[in-house]
């Protein structure tokens, strides 16, 4: 403000002092016009006299010259000497002047051609000296006050501008992973405080949800470790009391295999997911021509569908399309066996691995002919620890599905769910075609 202010009262005052130069200016024009006009209509001898019959005063300042720089005639109560220097004179001959006598005094040259004669006429700037004076004066009484008024207004606007955003700071400073609940108190303006207000309670909704997410994904992976890990301690306590019986140990001894296994699938599951979201999943994408592909997951989940008691189906269309993918092989071989491994643990019926090409990717489909995902769990089929059985009762611990979305997004794709008509359920992963995605370095 305080430069604004200097800037404005420069303005004026050098504006202010441009006019009054420019009006003194034209004065002396038209007073050396008017003496003009005078000198030819009256006998040119007479020059003394009609210039001593003109109007005395300190503003009233006449000479004429002639070209010589003589004296021919000077104003009432005058007799200082010649107002132009000797060499000023050829210059007034030739176009009329202006002439700065230092800071007090201006002149202003006529010449009259024709006559060989010059009319000078002066005036003192004792007057437009005592005019930007008293506009300094002025300034100087007036611009302090206004510019405490003016800074106080800004700082009063300001404050109350940014109240809001100290009470919002406030309730921030009170939020933590304890109190993530509270949200940031909103102005009642609809300005931008309020809009930057309400991005911030959505992004602490965001974080909330992520961590109940990760609160109730801790809580379900401790509960999944706990019940195996006491399985297995019953199983090696028994193993200990039938030290005996070959048979009873044996049993034990492959119930605590089973539990062992299903403790390394679970934490591979867990540390895969883990990298996945840490962005670090190792992919080594290669061309995989897409009817070898299909041929291999036939071939190796057939053994351990028919020990299921169930039967493996390769759509014929799967096998016809002469497509290459971009895709980790290891990778697609185990998110294909977790889609078998869920539609054995919940589906009925023969399973089917068939293809379905789109524009730029390929779909790899496992579907059966069980009850499909009820309402409840079609939108939530990919989340982790999502599973069809609430009791859970089936073995597993809802995280195959979770795993297959991040190996597609690992690789560019993505991954669905839906029921069939007539019954029965449909899974599939797709990965790109055409488009190559980078590897992340293991």
């Amino acid at each position: 403000m305080a430069t604004l202010l200097a800037a404005l009262i420069a303005f004026l005052y050098f504006h202010f002092r441009s006019d009054l130069d420019y009006n003194i200016n034209q004065s002396l024009s038209a007073r050396a016009q008017d003496i003009a006009i005078l000198l030819r209509q009256d006998n040119p001898a007479d020059t003394r006299g009609l210039l001593q019959r003109l109007p005395a005063g300190y503003d009233n300042v006449v000479q004429v010259l002639d070209r010589n720089g003589h004296v021919l005639g000077t104003s009432a109560g005058r007799t200082q000497p010649p107002l132009l220097r000797s060499s000023e004179l050829a210059i007034a001959l030739r176009a009329p002047r202006l002439t700065q006598r230092g800071e007090a005094f201006r002149l202003y040259s006529l010449p009259l051609p024709n006559e060989q004669r010059i009319v000078v006429v002066g005036v003192p700037l004792a007057e437009r000296d005592a005019a930007l004076d008293k506009l300094d004066t002025n300034l100087l009484i007036g611009v302090p006050p206004a510019l405490l008024l003016a800074t106080l207004a800004a700082y009063a606007l300001a404050a109350g501008a940014l109240r809001p955003v100290e009470k919002m700071r406030r309730r921030a400073a009170t939020i933590s992973t304890e109190e993530i609940s509270t949200r940031l108190p909103l102005p009642s303006s609809q300005d931008e405080i309020r809009r930057l207000g309400i991005t911030l309670n959505q992004m602490l909704d965001r974080l909330e949800a992520g961590l109940n997410h990760e609160r109730l994904f801790i809580a379900n992976a401790s509960h999944e470790l706990r019940m195996p890990l006491a399985v297995l301690k019953a199983e090696l306590e028994v193993s200990l009391r039938e030290r005996g019986d070959v048979a009873h140990l044996r049993a034990a001894m492959s119930s605590a295999i089973e539990e062992t296994n299903r403790i390394a699938k679970l934490a591979e599951d867990l540390l895969l997911l883990a990298r996945a979201e840490d962005g670090t999943l190792p992919i080594n994408p290669d061309d995989l021509p897409l009817q070898e592909l299909i041929a291999d997951l036939g071939a190796r989940f057939s053994p351990i569908i028919g020990d299921a008691g169930r039967e493996l189906h390769v759509d014929p269309e799967a096998i016809a399309p002469d497509i290459t993918i971009h895709a980790d092989p290891h990778r697609i071989e185990q998110a294909v066996g977790n889609l078998i491994d869920n539609t054995l643990r919940y589906g009925a019926g023969p399973i089917t691995l068939g293809v379905w090409v789109t524009d730029g990717a390929v779909e790899i489909h496992v579907s059966d002919r069980g009850a499909g995902f009820s309402d409840w769990l079609l939108p939530r089929a990919f989340d982790r620890f999502s599973r069809a059985d609430p009791a859970r009762q089936r073995g597993g611990v809802g995280l195959g599905l979770a795993v297959v979305r991040m190996i597609a997004q690992a690789h560019g794709g993505s991954a669905g769910a839906g029921n069939l008509t007539g019954g029965g359920a449909d899974v599939w992963l797709a990965v790109p075609t055409a488009q190559r995605t980078t590897a992340i370095p293991d």
